[in-house]
């Protein structure tokens, strides 16, 4: 028992170094493995600095030129979201500066507007927001809602002190209910902390995946796959594990060191203990090892498993609840959701990391991602066949 542990030991070593000279000698591995990895890291985290974005550029059409328009000017401008860059004669051309973006919104308001709304006949402001990028056109339209509401207020307090009504009386008639908003697990409405802690695990999963199905899969295309299965001391587990051993390091210090620079570092929001999020992040990687086995044995030739897993990938990033509540799909979806090691990351995360639960409250989570770690012993047949018969797989 000892000897055959020796023997797979140094079978494991052997591929572990004939790996570590492959990595080496064909950049696309590091590429594949660390500079993706840390560019999108990086580019994330400098891209959502400020949490959210600020001081998007606006126009303003003023045909009124009244005491209301300049309060509706001065009310957009204090706000932090956006700032009125300019101010436009007519429609047409501020609609001529949004279809070129220079801005991605615009506010018109009709002459006699002040006029209109002293006599109480309901004037109207129209908004106008682009929708071809999703939150400069939802910020633009959620601050414009918001001049808009101070406005009405602002009319209705002038034509109530006209009326010689103190203001004690007036507040609780302009608001006879006063709402707080809680964030909770995000207070501060960061998009940086909703986007980059679940963005970057997707990326990371992704390239697992895919790196997985290049690594193994290449060693069948270029005829390789016989050596590395002799080099492994011809045991289908020895080869897979000693050629992933490598990549499972690599891995490991980048999300480990994502997760520290988010929450010790950036100060993300963490109510549980932070080894959680370590043990969370290993699971992720282990779980998207087994499903890019996974995929190659499904597909043995190289070409069809990176379109299969690729497909797969991408998928997971959209479904795995980040940019839309599994819970309002129907329910097919909702099981289709279940299938990506990525849904039950983000899972725990929210349940145990964001919110502070335990073991109790995502067990099956836990559960899920072992059992994606386990799907490649299902096809280890298929791929120990493809390497002795590997001219059999070659791309024609």
């Amino acid at each position: 028992m000892v000897r055959k542990s020796k023997n797979m030991l140094r079978c494991i070593s052997a591929v572990f170094m004939r790996e570590l000279h492959r990595m080496f000698a064909r950049p696309i591995y590091l590429y594949g493995t660390v500079f993706v990895l840390a560019f999108s890291a990086f580019f994330l985290f400098t891209l959502t600095h400020e949490g959210l974005p600020t001081r998007i550029p606006i126009g303003m059409v003023d045909s009124d030129n009244s005491t209301l328009s300049r309060s509706a000017y001065n009310q957009i401008n204090a706000i932090q979201g956006v700032k009125i860059v300019r101010n436009y004669s007519s429609y047409t051309q501020a609609r001529n500066a949004m279809q070129k973006g220079d801005i991605y919104g615009f506010i018109v308001i009709p002459k006699d507007t002040y006029i209109k709304a002293i006599k109480g006949e309901q004037p109207t402001i129209s908004c106008y927001y682009t929708e071809a990028l999703l939150i400069p056109g939802t910020f633009a339209y959620r601050n414009f809602m918001t001049m808009t509401t101070v406005l009405n207020m602002g009319v209705k307090r002038s034509l109530l002190r006209a009326h010689g009504i103190s203001e004690q009386t007036i507040q609780p008639q302009l608001q006879p209910i006063i709402t707080e908003i809680h964030g909770i697990g995000n207070p501060w409405v960061s998009y940086a902390i909703y986007l980059i802690s679940m963005i970057w695990p997707g990326i990371l999963s992704l390239c697992i995946i895919v790196m997985t199905v290049f690594t193994i899969g290449f060693e069948i295309k270029s005829k390789t796959a016989i050596e590395w299965y002799n080099c492994a001391g011809k045991s289908i587990v020895n080869a897979l594990t000693g050629k992933l051993l490598p990549y499972f390091i690599i891995y490991m210090i980048l999300g480990i060191s994502f997760e520290f620079l988010a929450y010790r570092i950036i100060g993300y929001p963490l109510m549980g203990p932070f080894e959680i999020m370590i043990v969370n992040v290993g699971m992720l990687v282990l779980a998207s090892f087994g499903v890019g086995i996974f995929f190659l044995g499904l597909f043995p030739i190289l070409r069809d498993a990176l379109s299969a897993a690729s497909l797969y990938s991408i998928l997971g990033i959209s479904m795995c609840g980040l940019t839309y509540p599994i819970e309002s799909m129907i329910g097919p979806m909702q099981g289709f959701a279940q299938i990506f090691p990525i849904r039950q990351y983000y899972l725990i995360t929210v349940k145990w990391g964001i919110l502070g639960g335990g073991i109790e409250d995502c067990w099956i989570n836990l559960l899920a991602l072992c059992t994606f770690c386990s799907i490649s012993y299902m096809v280890l047949h298929r791929i120990k066949n493809a390497v002795i018969n590997q001219d059999m797989y070659i791309e024609k």
